[in-house]
C-alpha cells in the first residue's frame, strides 16, 4: 500500500496517530518495536540500548545465580560431611555411614542422628523367646504374701510390675 493511494486527510489522520502512538509512554516502546520490525535497518538508538543493557543485566544476573548455586551446593557438602563426622564419632564406618544415609532415604528420614539411632536399633537382636517348656507360672510366684493378707500382696505384684516396666526407657517400637 503507497501514500499515493490516500487522500491529504487520510495521510495526515495517520501521521496524528503515530505521533500520538510514539508520543504517549505507554504505547511508545510497542510503536518503535513494530517500526523496527518493518524497517530492520532503521537505527533505534533509544531500543538498541535498552536491549543492550537488558542483555548485558541478564548475562549478569545469570553469573550470580550461577554463584549461589555453587555457594549453596558447599554449604550442603560442608554440611553433610559435618553431619557424617558426627557418625563418626559415634563409632560407626564409611560402609555403616553409607548404609544409614541409604535408610535415610528408603525410610525418608531427614537428620543423620536419628537415622543412625534407628539403624542402630534395627541391628540389635531381639531376645529370644525360650524354648522349652515352663512347669507353671505359679512357681514364680511368692504365695506367703497372699495368704497373709491378699489386697495387699496383690497391690505389691502391681507395684512391682510398674517398676518393671518403668526400667525400660526406650519407647516400645523403637
Amino acid at each position: 500500500m503507497s501514500l499515493e493511494d490516500i487522500s491529504l486527510e487520510q495521510r495526515d489522520e495517520l501521521a496524528l496517530l503515530m505521533k500520538e502512538l510514539a508520543e504517549n509512554p505507554a504505547t511508545r516502546k510497542e510503536a518503535l518495536r513494530l517500526t523496527k520490525k518493518v524497517r530492520p535497518n532503521l537505527p533505534i538508538p533509544e531500543l538498541e540500548l535498552e536491549d543492550y543493557t537488558e542483555k548485558k543485566v541478564n548475562a549478569a544476573e545469570d553469573r550470580v545465580n550461577a554463584l549461589e548455586a555453587k555457594l549453596r551446593e558447599k554449604e550442603a557438602l560442608t554440611e553433610l560431611e559435618k553431619r557424617r563426622s558426627k557418625l563418626v564419632k559415634r563409632g560407626l564406618s564409611n560402609e555403616e555411614i553409607e548404609e544409614v544415609e541409604k535408610v535415610m532415604l528408603e525410610k525418608k528420614i531427614h537428620d543423620h542422628e536419628t537415622a543412625a539411632d534407628y539403624f542402630d536399633w534395627m541391628k540389635q537382636a531381639a531376645t529370644p523367646t525360650p524354648m522349652g517348656y515352663n512347669p507353671s507360672a505359679m512357681s514364680k510366684f511368692d504365695l506367703s504374701k497372699y495368704w497373709k493378707n491378699p489386697t495387699q500382696g496383690a497391690r505389691n505384684e502391681a507395684a512391682q510390675a510398674l517398676m518393671d516396666l518403668r526400667k525400660n526407657t526406650r519407647p516400645i517400637g523403637i
